[in-house]
C-alpha cells in the first residue's frame, strides 16, 4: 500500500481499546487516522459505522477521504462497493460506513461504532454524548478525536476523566508529529497566529475561554448548515463588511443576507498582503455580483485612502474608523445577535476562531477595550471586524447605540465679541 502513515498515527490505530479518545493537533492527519480505522473496521469484520462531522459540509469531506483512501485499499484488497452515495457506503461484506452532521438525533436509536470527528466543534456536544449513551453500554465501539476548544463542552470533560471512564488516551502535538516526520512550516503558522490560538491548536493545551467575549457555545449555536450549503439565490437584502490589512493583516470580507430579522453569512473572503490597487478591484467585482445595499469599511489607518475612494465612487459605501467606543457598539450589536439567534454562519474555522479571539479588557484608565490578542507580525480577529461590519452594514437605525461626535456651537461663535 503506497499511502503512508506516520507513526503517531499507526500507534493510534494499531490500539485496539473499545473505547479512544485522541487529543490531536491541527494539520497532523487526525481525520485520516478517523478515517482509515473506520476502514479497517469495515473490511475486518461486518459492521455499522457511524462518523460524525460539525456540518454537512465536513461530513461530505469525510466521505471524500474515505473514497480516497478506498483506492489506497484496492492495491492490497479486492473491494466493490455495493452502495456509494454522499453521505453512504456499503462494502461487498455488508459493513456500512456512514457521514452525518452531528446532532443528537443522528445517534438517537443508531446501533454500531460510533466515531467523533473535531468533537470539540460539536453543537450540543453534552446532548449528543448523552444520546450514545446506549451505543456505549451495548459494548460498541467509540472514536472521539479533535483538537482542542477552550476548558468547556463534553470533549474537555472527557479528556480529562479519560482514565477513570475507560478510555485510552492519545495525545500528539505539532511537535511530536515533527519527531515522527511530519513536514510542516511552523513558523509560518506561529507568524499569523496569536499566542493562545497557536498553543490550543498546535500545542494540545486547553485555554481558559473566561475572557472571550464570545463564548465557543454561542459561537457553535450560530453554525447553520443552511449557510454552508446556501444555493446562490437570493431572497434577502445583502450586506458587505471588509476589514482592511496591508502589511500585517489580512483584509477580510464577509457578505451576509439579511432575511427578516436574521443575519446569514454567504460569503468570506481574504486578500494576504494585497496592494490597494488589487484590493479595489475585488471589492468591486464583488459589489457587482452581490449588489449590496450597504458596504461598511474600515477606514482606519492604512485603509482610509481606500475607504474614501470607494465612498466617492459609491454612495452606499461609508467608512467606518475605529474608535475604542465604535469597536464597543460593533462588538455589542453583534454579541447581541447571536444572543437573539439573529446571526447565522457558516462552519468556518477561521471565521469561528476569530470571534472567540475577542476579548474584553478595562484600560489603567478604567476604559473598556475589545479586540484581539496580537504580537508585532499577527492578525487581529480580521474576520470578526467584518462581520461585525457587515452587520452594522445591515442594522436598523434603532438597533444599535449611535457613536456621534458633535461639533462646536455655532452660539459660540455667534456671540463672540460680546
Amino acid at each position: 500500500m503506497s499511502f503512508k502513515l506516520y507513526p503517531y498515527q499507526k500507534r493510534y490505530i494499531e490500539d485496539k481499546s473499545r473505547l479512544k479518545i485522541f487529543l490531536a493537533a491541527r494539520q497532523i492527519g487526525k481525520t485520516t487516522s478517523l478515517c482509515f480505522e473506520a476502514l479497517k473496521f469495515a473490511t475486518e469484520k461486518r459492521c455499522s459505522i457511524l462518523i460524525l462531522s460539525t456540518t454537512e459540509r465536513q461530513s461530505m469531506e469525510v466521505m471524500d477521504r474515505i473514497s480516497s483512501l478506498l483506492d489506497a485499499f484496492k492495491r492490497v484488497v479486492d473491494i466493490k462497493l455495493i452502495r456509494e452515495s454522499r453521505s453512504e457506503i456499503m462494502l461487498p461484506n455488508r459493513s456500512k460506513i456512514i457521514a452525518l452532521p452531528a446532532s443528537p438525533t443522528s445517534v438517537r436509536g443508531y446501533s454500531g461504532h460510533v466515531f467523533l470527528d473535531e468533537f470539540a466543534f460539536h453543537k450540543d456536544s453534552k446532548a449528543i454524548w448523552t444520546a450514545m449513551l446506549p451505543i456505549i453500554s451495548k459494548g460498541y465501539s467509540v472514536r472521539v478525536v479533535s483538537t482542542p476548544a477552550g476548558k468547556s463542552g463534553k470533549f474537555y470533560e472527557l479528556w480529562q476523566n479519560g482514565e477513570k471512564l475507560g478510555f485510552s488516551k492519545h495525545k500528539v502535538t505539532i511537535y511530536d508529529a515533527i519527531k515522527d516526520g511530519l513536514n510542516i512550516d511552523l513558523e509560518l503558522f506561529k507568524k499569523t497566529m496569536d499566542p493562545d490560538s497557536f498553543a490550543q491548536e498546535f500545542e494540545c493545551e486547553f485555554i481558559d475561554e473566561a475572557f472571550s467575549y464570545f463564548p465557543l457555545e454561542m459561537i457553535l449555536n450560530a453554525v447553520s448548515s443552511e449557510c454552508d450549503s446556501w444555493d446562490g439565490t437570493q431572497r434577502g437584502i445583502f450586506y458587505m463588511g471588509i476589514d482592511i490589512g496591508r502589511k500585517r493583516d489580512i483584509t477580510a470580507i464577509v457578505i451576509v443576507e439579511k432575511l427578516g430579522d436574521v443575519f446569514y453569512v454567504r460569503y468570506i473572503d481574504e486578500m494576504d498582503k494585497e496592494n490597494f490597487e488589487a484590493q479595489r478591484l475585488k471589492i468591486e467585482m464583488l459589489k457587482n455580483t452581490y449588489q449590496p445595499h450597504r458596504i461598511c469599511i474600515d477606514a482606519t489607518g492604512l485603509g482610509m485612502q481606500l475607504a474614501e475612494e470607494l465612498q466617492r465612487k459609491y454612495g452606499t459605501v461609508e467608512p467606518i474608523t475605529f474608535t475604542a467606543p465604535v469597536k464597543e457598539s460593533l462588538v455589542t450589536y453583534t454579541r447581541m445577535l447571536f444572543e437573539k439567534n439573529a446571526l447565522k454562519i457558516m462552519s468556518h474555522q477561521s471565521l469561528i476562531r476569530d470571534i472567540h479571539s475577542i476579548k474584553k479588557s478595562v484600560t489603567i484608565s478604567g476604559n473598556i477595550r475589545f479586540d484581539a490578542d496580537r504580537t508585532e507580525s499577527e492578525g487581529h480577529g480580521d474576520y470578526f471586524w467584518a462581520l461585525a461590519l457587515a452587520c452594522h452594514a445591515g442594522a436598523h437605525p434603532n438597533e444599535i447605540p449611535q457613536i456621534l461626535t458633535r461639533k462646536k456651537r455655532e452660539c459660540f461663535t455667534i456671540f463672540k465679541g460680546y
